[in-house]
């Protein structure tokens, strides 16, 4: 019963748990790439000192489109910050009770898997507590380079003389070509507690801290498609003649995200295969201003399936996730499909390896493409139309899915304790990612 209290005590605390943040409101993390192009933080051309009244100093100011397509871009990377998978609820030791002898006799031969779930239990009355860190890198975004500059804007003139069209006055067809690139990194450290209420009957708790670090900047360049031939400069960003600007944007934020209840039922255990159905409750505690959570409740319901529990385990699973709500920042998340297969294998009594392919296909979500654009133009004293394709981020809707490959290692140094290495490799193009992210864990049975 001791195991008992220990989890119910973690679970009240968890679930007062306020959302706690270096930065906890409207201009957090979360709201940093908005600032790019908004009225607080416009483009800022030079003013033309020896004419003041044909000044084009304030005609790119605010861009309402570009405005658009970085909020979208940055729903998608609040949203998937918020889900990232947090490790297994399944302990390393799981035991069955033997009421003739009156002892618990371990069930399997190794300890388990590290991201997906196995259908055994711990047994009942066991605990195990366990806490791992994974720390993140992520570089690519949909398949693009998200710290190198491979993700384009462009920002058009303002119409000044109201007339709907960029044509009578020639100098309102050039455009200007913003390359957003973003540095982020994340450290999550997840405290995972569960118990056996019976012998087929698991609950418990995960509770993630993060900590998140961004560091965005604009680099934007001056498209003289329809100045080109105007003997003076018209647009630059200084009166030296500069074409090209960056504008520099920063943030850090810490605090709980967005913590789980789990359960696992294990309503079947043979001689060569069991299976087990399981939930997971993600509640909105973290806070959705700086990148901590989601602002939404999912509800996972899964099932697994899992071979003998020798030396060598193989499993699946399928699961559904249920999404309701979201933030303004993140928009309201979609629902998913989850799915992982892999095995377990004891190499040694005191050593397992387990490998497995970890997927989640969220369904009807935003999703950010390259699309082409054209731009019309006429050029000074010459009313031909001309046009100039560029691509530029578009928006699109469509199942986008997310892969993980799962490696690692449990090993047992002493009694009933665990110490574990993992790493997570993105697989495919989709979504926000980071190529590889280590895991380092310890997990503790009793």
């Amino acid at each position: 019963m001791r195991g008992l209290r220990v989890l119910i005590s973690g679970l009240l605390l968890a679930s007062v748990a306020q959302p706690a943040s270096a930065q906890s409101n409207s201009t957090g993390v979360a709201g940093l790439l908005l600032r790019f192009f908004s009225p607080e933080n416009p483009v800022l051309l030079a003013p033309n000192l020896a004419n003041p009244v044909q000044s084009h100093d304030a005609h790119f100011r605010s861009q309402a489109n570009a405005q658009a397509t970085l909020r979208q871009l940055n729903a998608g990377i609040a949203a998937q910050l918020a889900t990232f998978p947090i490790g297994s609820s399944s302990g390393g030791f799981t035991y069955t009770f033997d009421e003739t002898l009156g002892v618990y006799n371990r069930t399997t031969q190794s300890f388990g898997p590290i991201f997906a779930e196995r259908p055994l239990t711990l047994g009942k009355n066991k605990f195990a507590l366990a806490v791992n860190y994974q720390h993140a890198s992520w570089d690519r975004f949909e398949g693009r380079d998200l710290s190198g500059g491979d993700l384009p804007l462009y920002l058009t003139h303002e119409d000044t003389n109201r007339d709907g069209g960029s044509l009578n006055l020639f100098f309102e067809g050039d455009i200007i070509k913003a390359d957003l690139a973003i540095d982020l990194k994340t450290d999550t450290t997840v405290l995972l507690a569960t118990y056996g209420v019976s012998g087929k009957l698991d609950v418990g708790v995960a509770v993630p801290f993060l900590s998140i670090d961004m560091d965005a900047n604009v680099t934007t360049t001056i498209d003289p498609i329809a100045t080109v031939t105007t003997p003076a400069i018209v647009h630059q960003f200084d009166q030296n003649g500069t074409q090209s600007h960056v504008y520099p944007e920063s943030g850090h934020a810490s605090g709980i995200g967005d913590m789980l209840l789990r359960t696992k039922w294990n309503f079947y255990r043979g001689a060569s295969a069991s299976a087990a159905l399981g939930g997971d409750l993600r509640l909105p505690t973290g806070d959705e201003a700086d990148l901590l959570g989601s602002g939404a409740t999912q509800f996972k319901l899964w099932g697994v399936i899992g071979g003998s529990p020798g030396r060598f385990s193989p499993r699946a699973s399928f699961g559904y996730t249920f999404s309701s709500g979201g933030s303004e920042f993140t928009g309201d998340l979609p629902d998913e499909l989850n799915y992982t297969a892999g095995f377990d294998l004891a190499v040694h009594p005191r050593l397992t390896f387990a490998a497995d392919f970890v997927g989640r296909t969220l369904l009807d979500a935003e999703r950010l493409v390259l699309e082409d654009h054209t731009y019309q133009f006429t050029q000074r004293n010459d009313p031909t139309v001309r046009s100039a394709t560029r691509q530029q981020l578009g928006s699109k809707t469509g199942n986008l899915g997310l892969y993980l490959a799962s490696v690692g290692f449990k090993f047992n140094p002493a009694g009933r304790l665990l110490l574990v290495g993992n790493v997570l490799i993105s697989m495919g193009d989709g979504g926000l990612q980071s190529q590889v992210t280590p895991v380092f864990g310890i997990d503790y049975s009793f």
